[in-house]
């Protein structure tokens, strides 16, 4: 099948280089998918017949580094563009009981731990988890490689059809279960029947998943636009409950149903281009009514009186509510000072705002308290005037009216409509939470 996409430069450049070494070479996996569905891909994925070792003499040891222990690739830096290249996989061999690792023997029997026996493209394709994953495009010849025989047909009907059999597929990686629900979430598609029962039968094995992984997968629903939805979608299909039990006890409180509209405006705002996808400020504004549930309405109370008490209340609510997830120690503490300084900003006057501005998270608190007007529905014209942009500088510290000094040498619309009919939870009267 002949496609002329638009791709890349830098792609391109690492997909020609790799060819005219002679090593066969393709963009894979979900840039393809993405571009079939009109959507603009985050990144570019390769894989080639190449091994890493081949792929670094290719671009030299400065553009490419070899990464990863359980599934080795290889990063290739062009321009500015980081292009993660992986070298063609073929099904790992089967375990016997006796030549398992003893670190893995509670592990289920068809979990991979290892994923570097290289093989062909189509081989390749076979062992990756869904038919809308396995295709694989050559910009230089404009072919779309369908290996699957499923992958295009299934993109057009926007179902999630697993490689093989599901429940193995499941069992082999249980990441595989967010990712499919990932598509359910971000381009509206469906599980078919024989996916969507394995996924219901093999949920419990996501606790045997590596929790860095988890922990990954969570930052990056976190960076998305689409996460309000994925969390309803995860609740829904039961998966919450094994992969952010603490979220999933809350689910139906007026806390979350708040916090579901605070990330929800986010995220508009994300997709608009008004805004950048940062992780912490997600994280605050889904921690921010339970915190306020507890410590008071900033609208109302000064938490800088009592800055220690609710300090305290934000890093509890912080490490909570995504647990047992673990996100970075600097996010979370970007989380707190953005949420401490939403009182600092409810009661600033205008001769304060150019001292705030210099403050640590000011950029990412201004948002948030754009966001929480937004989800009450108000008109933040106003509020946008009165506090400008800015950039992050400073350090907040909740009740220090001085901005400390830098250390010597340091420098350092709405209206998306992707939620279903029904979905959207009731707005509560007013931002305090009873």
């Amino acid at each position: 099948m002949l496609y002329d996409f638009i791709i890349s430069s830098g792609a391109f450049e690492v997909v020609s280089a790799l060819q005219n070494a002679g090593f066969e070479t393709y963009i894979v996996g979900g840039a393809i998918r993405d571009l079939l569905l009109q959507s603009k891909p985050k990144d570019f994925d390769i894989s080639t017949s190449a091994t890493p070792e081949e792929i670094r003499q290719v671009f030299g040891r400065r553009k490419a580094r070899i990464i990863g222990k359980r599934f080795r690739l290889t990063h290739v830096m062009i321009g500015k563009e980081l292009f993660e290249v992986s070298t063609f996989r073929r099904m790992p061999p089967a375990q016997s009981e006796n030549s398992r690792d003893e670190k893995f023997s509670s592990m289920p029997e068809n979990m991979i731990f290892s994923d570097n026996f290289y093989g062909t493209s189509e081989e390749d394709a076979f062992r990756r988890d869904f038919t809308v994953n396995a295709l694989f495009y050559d910009p230089v010849k404009k072919e779309l490689i369908d290996y699957t025989g499923m992958g295009v047909k299934d993109i057009e009907a926007r179902v999630v059809r697993a490689i093989g059999d599901p429940a193995l597929r499941f069992e082999e990686d249980p990441v595989r279960m967010i990712r499919a629900l990932k598509l359910v979430a971000q381009f509206d598609f469906s599980l078919d029947s024989f996916t969507e029962n394995a996924l219901f039968a093999k949920l419990p094995l996501l606790c045997h998943a590596s929790s860095g992984r988890l922990s990954l997968e969570l930052e990056k629903i976190l960076k998305s636009f689409y996460s309000d939805r994925h969390f309803e979608v995860f609740f829904d299909y039961g998966l919450l409950n094994y992969f952010l039990p603490e979220l999933s006890a809350v689910w139906g409180l007026e806390e979350c149903k708040r916090a579901l509209d605070l990330i929800y405006e986010r995220n508009c705002r994300v997709e608009s281009g008004i805004y950048r996808d940062s992780i912490s400020l997600a994280l605050a504004a889904f921690a921010l009514p339970f915190a306020v549930s507890e410590a008071g309405d900033p609208a109302v109370e000064f938490w800088g009186n009592r800055d220690e008490n609710v300090t305290n209340i934000m890093h509890f609510w912080v490490n909570k509510i995504f647990s047992p997830q673990i996100l970075m120690v600097k996010v979370r503490e970007a989380a707190v000072r953005i949420m401490m300084m939403q009182s600092v900003l409810e009661h600033a006057e205008a001769a304060d705002i150019p001292q705030l501005m210099r403050y640590k998270s000011y950029a990412h608190a201004r948002e948030l308290l754009i966001i929480r007007h937004l989800a009450n529905g108000e008109d933040c014209s106003e509020l946008e005037k009165k506090f400008p942009p800015g950039c992050d500088k400073g350090e907040f510290r909740p009740g220090n009216a001085k901005v400390p000094k830098k250390k010597p040498g340091k420098s350092r619309s709405r209206g998306r409509g992707y939620r279903k009919k029904g979905r959207r939870p009731e707005l509560p009267p007013d931002f305090s939470v009873e």
